[in-house]
């Protein structure tokens, strides 16, 4: 999800498939619904929305220009949070359908800022000592002493023998939060309604402190607290916008399909996270993963995989590259409103 572009009035253009009868919506839920999202909960019928965008806004024209009011991040599927930040946009007034949508977001239990502002976008500084020792507790259990090949990028083949932790951001996003929030919601339905939902345990869960009793992770929807290496300036521009994915184009060139790749383990992170003045960079997020797709090949084909993961509904890969090549497990999901940072962290490799 991006900036929010103005729903300003578009010329019409007369193409034929917004002169059918369809039905009254009673929320925003329902309207989604129509646009037959596929079983991941994301929508990509653009003739289909352009009558849902004529009925609840009265918006015509042309369907691309349509699309691309709502598909902001270009990404080519839009979930329900993305459609109900259109449908605010452009002065909709049903309510979500959702539970929790339209009582009130419930915020994280770390939450410090107003709960009332839905610009809120900060990163505040972790000074509480509980916290920092929570979060080099979180660093020291998920180390592991693995080389990939992808440690080639950090300049130096040595896996360092430890990662301290220097200092560290906790991100407050209210866009960002809510649009989680809603995902939650709905991913939660679909986990107590599907008798073949499993769940996974990460490695970050031995953290017990942090994703227990300060976090409330709800391992029952498979809501983890995982890892993304970055550079200091990428992490900024994550934390005040969000992940970008691209599913419209191929997968090749990525081992499990085109989304956002997390880690359970910090050394795994570490080998993309960019090194500053000797200080690196690293994200941790809380990640919804829901129903996931395992997956245990040695070879894994990424087209057949994303295609999979959306088509029959999972919300998630999980690549057990620990178990084929005695690695590290990788996270991928496909949709941005599944990931919320709640840390930025900075910390030193120490060899």
């Amino acid at each position: 999800m991006g900036e929010i572009l103005s729903c300003c009035p578009i010329e019409f253009v007369n193409v034929g498939e917004y002169t059918l009868e369809i039905p009254n919506f009673g929320t925003l839920h329902e309207a989604f619904e129509y646009c037959e999202p596929n079983p991941s909960g994301l929508i990509n019928d653009k003739v289909l929305f352009a009558k849902v965008a004529k009925k609840l806004a009265n918006k015509q024209g042309d369907k691309e220009v349509l699309w691309n009011l709502l598909d902001q991040d270009g990404n080519g599927a839009v979930s329900f949070p993305e459609f109900v930040e259109w449908a605010e946009a452009c002065d909709v007034t049903l309510p979500t359908g959702v539970g929790g949508g339209d009582a009130g977001v419930a915020f994280p239990p770390t939450w410090a800022g107003p709960r009332n502002d839905k610009t809120w976008n900060r990163r505040v500084e972790v000074n509480d000592k509980k916290v920092l020792k929570e979060l080099q507790e979180l660093l020291d259990v998920t180390y592991k002493n693995k080389y990939t090949r992808d440690r080639d990028k950090t300049g130096r083949k040595e896996v360092p023998k430890a990662f301290k932790l220097v200092r560290a951001l906790r991100s407050e996003n209210y866009h960002d939060w809510r649009g989680y929030y809603l995902k939650r919601h709905l991913i939660e339905r679909q986990v107590k309604a599907n008798t073949d939902f499993r769940k996974f345990r990460p490695l970050t869960a031995d953290a017990k402190d942090l994703c227990g009793t300060r976090h409330r992770v709800r391992g029952y929807v498979n809501e983890w607290l995982l890892f993304h290496g970055t550079s200091a300036e990428a992490a900024e521009s994550i934390c005040k916008g969000d992940f970008t994915m691209r599913l419209a184009g191929s997968a090749t060139g990525t081992m499990y399909g085109a989304g956002t790749y997390l880690a359970e383990s910090v050394t795994k992170a570490d080998e993309y996270a960019k090194e500053e003045d000797g200080t690196c960079a690293m994200l941790v997020c809380r990640v919804l993963g829901g129903l996931v797709l395992y997956n245990d090949d040695g070879s894994p084909d990424a087209n057949m995989l994303q295609e999979q993961a959306l088509s029959k509904g999972y919300h998630a890969i999980l690549g057990d590259r620990e178990k084929v090549r005695g690695t590290f497990k990788e996270y991928v999901v496909f949709d941005a409103d599944q990931i919320y940072v709640e840390y930025v962290l900075f910390y030193k490799r120490k060899y």
